[in-house]
């Protein structure tokens, strides 16, 4: 009888597991449609069904973010790492939040553990650039985003953060190369243009620059059309 009442239990506990995991399907499939309230709903099932369900609670914090909920959005995202610290994107999500709130300092912790879960990730990287930069660690962002372009060459915002970092300290061969490799990737990328139109009037190459700038006047990025104005008489 014990035997049996043991297996009852195993079954009893991966039914309630399979519940948990097909409510938390249907939420990520209602949130892709777009149907919010739905999608909340599905989540709350599936945390009733398995109340250390960390993905569901990560999601209910995705969101929040979108909802502009922080508080909510930091508590869900907060309670997704407690209950499984190894969940990398609950760990980047959480840094994320931190940089909306501007809260550089906090957001370092939870994505340096989101690279070292997953040092292969190209986001992780470009994340942590980006608070480090904001920290005003030039050197270490510079490492992050070059890493980032290693793991996805094609990582646009890696080569304009770390141009832009390129500029600020006058290397604008280093800069052009970065902003033009940005604007090769996305030829709508306006502030790719802006910035290298920037860059190369500061190396007196006016030709490229002011070409550089007409493209992000075209693609009516703010500032292009003063810039032009005033550049490129």
């Amino acid at each position: 009888m014990r035997i049996l009442s043991f297996i009852c239990c195993i079954l009893l506990a991966t039914a309630c597991s399979s519940d948990a995991e097909s409510w938390f399907e249907e939420a990520k499939s209602r949130l892709q449609k777009g149907e919010i309230v739905s999608a909340k709903e599905a989540i709350k099932k599936a945390l009733e069904k398995n109340p250390g369900y960390a993905e569901a609670y990560n999601l209910q914090g995705v969101i929040a973010f979108q909802a502009k909920e922080w508080d909510a959005a930091r508590t869900n995202y907060q309670k997704a790492v407690e209950l499984k610290p190894s969940l990398y994107s609950a760990q980047l999500n959480l840094g994320a939040l931190e940089m909306e709130q501007g809260q550089w300092a906090k957001a370092l912790t939870p994505t340096e553990a989101a690279v070292k879960l997953q040092p292969d990730s190209s986001a992780a990287y470009l994340q942590r650039g980006i608070i480090q930069a904001a920290l005003g660690k030039s050197d270490a962002a510079v490492s992050d985003f070059t890493q980032s372009i290693a793991k996805n060459t094609k990582e646009i915002n890696a080569l304009y953060n770390r141009g832009n970092i390129y500029f600020q300290q006058g290397k604008y061969a280093l800069a052009n190369q970065d902003f033009e490799a940005s604007v090769q990737i996305d030829p709508n990328f306006g502030k790719g243009f802006y910035a290298m139109g920037l860059s190369y009037y500061k190396v007196n190459e006016k030709e490229k620059a002011c070409f550089a700038l007409q493209q992000a006047q075209k693609l009516k990025y703010p500032g292009a059309k003063e810039a032009v104005a005033n550049l490129c008489p």
